[in-house]
């Protein structure tokens, strides 16, 4: 694009037939608006991401011309509204928003699975899931629909379908980016969005567009050499979990990289996290009643049966259960632990754990109408995902690293976590690993093996 050998349109269109190839076989995309992208990016514009082609989630953020259906059908055919901020900003800036991705209702599972509009298959391998709650941005990253996608975060839904899918996940700190102007905060301040990339560059790219004036230069400041950092390292989670084979061959390898770079890494034979109750549900649901009764506004009518999903509604009834007092028990909670987590990051500057505890999970084992009650669902999800809410507690600054392993065909998702607004300090670590590992080869072996087989056209 800088150097004017291709277009804006050239690339939306390029785009456009990839989706148009690999959707059917991966069910990422679920609303597409090409003939309005094909316009903007006739516009000229500059910037590093200018006439790069781009997708929204499903969830979260306002888009005019496309609705935002939550995930759910009760939400389908709900009426589009003005562009939500980070909308506004990403259009400024250029890059050419073809669509929508599929997230689970209210983006609220661990899979990508929802009634309205059907489970989004892995690229990597089709047995698997993708995670969630990013699954549809992760899947259309991952499979090179587009370079990058938008994805929220507020107990792991970036860095988990980043772990799943061999992507790079940043989980900004809370509150960098607007999630303005619908909501003041999302989840009692547990959500941030931001985008799944395949490169560190990439996402340093976007929180420049979006975190606004004033706070830091991302994309050049992330290629400066981090100082040396006193680093944790663990493959414990809370509860006495322990991450499996590979997830502990991962962190080791990143171990030794670190030291190689100087860094003194300690490698905790317990865990440093907290255990976290059921409060932390509360938080995320607290949010659905509002979102309901707006609809049922617009709509003149509250949802049918079969409008929503039963986890939808099992998570009614113990947010029903709790109470207002229980809600705000469970800001209470979260607040407790959050000191108690941040404590760490006075003596460290960088935590180090695996993304998840296990390999991604076969399809039909981790979704609430596969293990029926929400006491199961919860073992299983933060059994499969330990070491992702703590940093959505704190507010903090949390990345996925896909390291490729010669053991697993899908690179091995690796975190670092760093105090809250050290956003810089971990893409400057993340592009430090990026450069050691060179995990872009991953890609170009999983297109030339898997996506050749779903769109052999």
């Amino acid at each position: 694009m800088a150097s004017g050998d291709v277009t804006a349109v050239e690339l939306a269109t390029v785009a456009i037939g990839m989706i148009e190839a690999l959707n059917p076989s991966i069910n990422a995309v679920i609303c597409k608006d090409y003939e309005r992208a094909l316009k903007c990016a006739a516009q000229p514009s500059t910037g590093p991401l200018a006439g790069v082609p781009f997708l929204l989630k499903d969830v979260y953020l306002y888009t005019d011309g496309m609705p935002t259906t939550w995930g759910s059908k009760f939400f389908q055919g709900t009426r589009p509204r003005a562009d939500s901020t980070m909308v506004s900003q990403w259009r400024a800036a250029g890059l050419t928003i073809l669509g929508k991705t599929n997230a689970p209702e209210f983006a609220s599972e661990f899979v990508t699975d929802p009634a309205a509009y059907g489970r989004t298959i892995n690229p990597w391998d089709a047995n698997v899931t993708v995670g969630g709650s990013s699954g549809g941005a992760a899947a259309a990253v991952s499979s090179g629909m587009v370079p990058l996608a938008h994805a929220t975060d507020l107990g792991g839904s970036i860095r988990v379908p980043a772990a799943c899918c061999g992507l790079y996940g940043f989980k900004p700190t809370a509150g960098l980016n607007s999630s303005g102007p619908y909501f003041k905060e999302i989840a009692h301040g547990l959500n941030s969005d931001h985008v799944v990339t395949r490169s560190v560059r990439d996402s340093a790219a976007s929180l420049d567009i979006t975190a606004g004036s004033g706070r830091g230069n991302y994309l050049a400041g992330h290629l400066a050499q981090p100082r040396k950092l006193k680093i944790a390292a663990t493959v414990h989670g809370a509860d006495g979990l322990v991450a499996d084979h590979l997830q502990v061959r991962a962190v080791e390898d990143v171990v030794a990289r670190l030291r190689e770079h100087g860094h003194d890494v300690h490698l905790f034979e317990n865990s440093p996290f907290i255990a976290v109750g059921d409060w932390f549900d509360l938080l995320w649901i607290d949010d659905i009643p509002r979102l309901l009764a707006d609809e049922a506004g617009y709509r003149c009518r509250e949802p049918m049966p079969g409008e929503l999903e039963p986890f939808t509604l099992v998570a009614l009834d113990l947010l029903s259960a709790a109470g207002p007092a229980g809600v705000e028990r469970a800001i209470r909670m979260m607040a407790e632990a959050a000191r108690s987590h941040l404590q760490l990051f006075e003596t460290y500057d960088v935590l180090l754990t695996p993304s998840l505890a296990c390999d991604p999970a076969p399809v039909g084992t981790l979704g609430f109408n596969d293990l029926g009650t929400m006491a199961n669902w919860a073992a299983a999800g933060y059994g499969f995902a330990p070491f992702s809410i703590h940093a959505n507690i704190a507010g903090q600054p949390a990345a996925s690293l896909p390291l490729p392993l010669p053991e697993s065909d899908i690179p091995i998702g690796v975190q670092l976590m760093a105090a809250p607004h050290r956003d810089l300090l971990v893409l400057q670590l993340s592009r430090q690993l990026e450069e050691s590992v060179q995990w872009e080869s991953s890609y170009r072996r999983m297109w030339n093996k898997s996506v050749r087989e779903m769109a052999p056209s």
